[in-house]
């Protein structure tokens, strides 16, 4: 406190009344109400509402016009077309050693058994026996019948011909390019080269003694009692001719017991016609469940679709595709 000299006048001193009832709760508050005499007595502002986003303008939509559809459409078809080339080269293939092996199987088992038919009537796609070239690598199970339906599994045996190693001529016609290409090295073979084949009758080998095409000059072959001829397509993807290769038995022959009128579809470079219903079939499920499937995927849209609905249109295609082989020549 400063001290006060005499003579100088004193200040009153003026001190602040407060309520004694309020206690330091009527101190604070006279604080407070101060304080805010200080800041200002305007109220904050309230907060200014969220500003919604502007809607999206909705995208506008493709006008569907002539050349679009035309040009979907050539390819769908070139799609259609490289598909089915691919089965052709890789799938036929595939599908046709596999066939090859199951057969091989059976037709052991039977040979074992003694049960592989050697007279007729005998049913069209029955294993006989097995044909083996070893100059080209070749050994196939042939069957009965040389329709375009026959040679999808391997070489098949003309129905007009005797089993191989009986007295008569036997034709195996095979095919060059697709489903396992099993006379695609016919052209290799030489006169003087050995064919080997085993039938439910025994073994019987017969040496090549002509190798031509169907518009060469014609030759003359010796006449002997078994005569077993391997007949395919020449060239390979376009035939417009046969390639031929001729053998004689080089043993004793059997007594004929098979051979009977072959149809026209078992003649070499003719195609059949007894999957057309099959065909159709299938092309109609596989247009049913395309639509399905394209219904769906524009209201259900999602990857989840797609992986239980494209196996599906797979094996459809390769039925279709399967079924449509049958139309083509025999050979090719």
């Amino acid at each position: 406190m400063t001290p006060v000299s005499p003579g100088q006048p004193v200040a009153p001193v003026v001190e602040p009344v407060v309520d004694p009832s309020a206690g330091e709760s009527g101190i604070a508050g006279t604080a407070r109400r101060r304080m805010l005499r200080l800041v200002g007595s305007r109220r904050p502002e309230p907060p200014a509402p969220p500003v919604a986003p502007p809607l999206a303008t909705p995208p506008e939509r493709r006008r569907v016009t002539t050349a679009t559809v035309v040009a979907g459409g050539l390819l769908l078809v070139t799609g259609l077309v490289l598909a089915f080339a691919g089965y052709l080269l890789v799938g036929s293939g595939l599908a046709a050693n596999r066939n090859q092996g199951v057969m091989y199987d059976h037709l052991r088992t039977s040979l074992a058994q003694a049960t592989v038919p050697v007279s007729a009537p005998i049913a069209a796609g029955t294993p006989l026996g097995v044909v083996s070239v070893p100059t080209i690598g070749l050994e196939q199970v042939f069957v009965e019948g040389s329709s375009s339906e026959q040679t999808l599994n391997g070489p098949g045996l003309t129905t007009g011909s005797v089993l191989p190693g009986q007295t008569g001529l036997s034709v195996l016609v095979g095919r060059r390019a697709t489903f396992g290409a099993p006379f695609a090295h016919l052209d290799r073979l030489h006169p003087g080269d050995r064919i080997d084949v085993t039938t439910g009758q025994g073994r019987f080998a017969y040496v090549v003694d002509l190798v031509r095409t169907s518009d060469a000059p014609a030759s003359q072959v010796r006449v002997v009692p078994s005569r077993l001829t391997l007949v395919t397509s020449d060239p390979a993807f376009t035939p417009d001719r046969k390639l031929v290769v001729s053998a004689h038995l080089t043993g004793n022959a059997l007594p004929a017991s098979t051979g009977t009128t072959a149809p026209a579809s078992d003649q070499p470079g003719h195609g059949s016609h007894d999957r057309a219903v099959e065909l159709l079939l299938w092309c109609q499920l596989l247009l049913l469940v395309t639509v399905a499937v394209t219904w769906a995927a524009l209201r259900l849209p999602g990857r989840g679709l797609w992986i239980g609905a494209v196996p599906v249109l797979l094996a459809i295609l390769w039925n279709v595709f399967e079924n449509l082989a049958v139309l083509l020549p025999n050979t090719l």
